[in-house]
């Protein structure tokens, strides 16, 4: 996942001019994690033990952050609960100002990648279906190949997306009756594939949110004009990239 640079960062310094470094906000943000979820207090010895940092490293930095009047040991003693005083709220205020801007940006992610995982075979009946065929030529400008590439994410990664898929353009499949079936809505982004034998070539495609797949959790669906898989190539476990795209 890379973070697009802002093209003005003018804005950003509009927001929260002043640098703040990292020894001051790293520690700073733990310290009011851990206060937070942990009833209130949280002491030197507790943040060592939650914290893959050495404890002699930790100790230092509290030490500097009391020094530089971020924090106050409440008993006054080295183990004793940590506090923040007004100064650490207000920089971590400005980190979080600043968090909030590239957050808002229509497109902050540039890319996202994931493993290809052998599918069921069902992304070929359904596409092929007249009712969906006809609107993915209509709607996605391109006659989808009868299949889907099937992505795998990291959980991680992919709540990330679900959250960003709100500032990206959305096209709707209609769903539709057959008889006695009924045939979901199917949700398209228009995104760009290209895999790690190819990085210089993105091929123009869609993601699918469908409404009922049998796939496992964390495995997304694209099509596009070309078979993806033999076009690349790429067998499953390969990495393959993905960015959403304008249209």
């Amino acid at each position: 996942m890379i973070i697009k640079k802002s093209k003005n960062l003018d804005k950003i310094h509009s927001v929260a001019p002043d640098f703040v470094g990292e020894k001051e906000w790293f520690f700073l943000y733990w310290i009011a994690y851990f206060k937070l979820v942990n009833s209130g207090k949280i002491s030197t010895p507790e943040l060592c033990s939650k914290i893959p940092i050495s404890q002699q490293t930790i100790s230092r930095r509290i030490l500097e952050l009391e020094e530089n009047g971020y924090i106050i040991r409440k008993d006054g003693s080295r183990g004793g609960d940590l506090e923040l005083t007004t100064k650490a709220y207000i920089h971590l205020e400005k980190v979080f100002q600043n968090l909030q801007y590239v957050f808002s940006s229509k497109s902050c992610v540039e890319q996202f990648h994931g493993k290809l995982k052998t599918g069921m075979g069902e992304g070929a009946h359904y596409i092929q279906n007249d009712n969906y065929f006809s609107q993915f030529k209509k709607k996605l400008g391109f006659e989808p190949y009868f299949g889907t590439l099937n992505v795998q994410v990291n959980p991680e990664l992919y709540d990330f997306l679900q959250e960003q898929l709100k500032n990206f353009k959305q096209t709707i499949i209609q769903g539709f009756e057959n008889g006695s079936r009924t045939y979901g809505d199917v949700v398209c982004y228009f995104v760009r594939i290209w895999s790690e034998n190819k990085p210089d070539v993105k091929v123009p495609g869609a993601l699918l949110l469908i409404q009922r797949t049998s796939h496992k959790p964390f495995v997304l669906e694209f099509i596009a004009e070309k078979c993806l898989r033999e076009y690349f190539p790429i067998k499953d476990d390969d990495e393959v990239f993905f960015e959403f795209r304008k249209c």
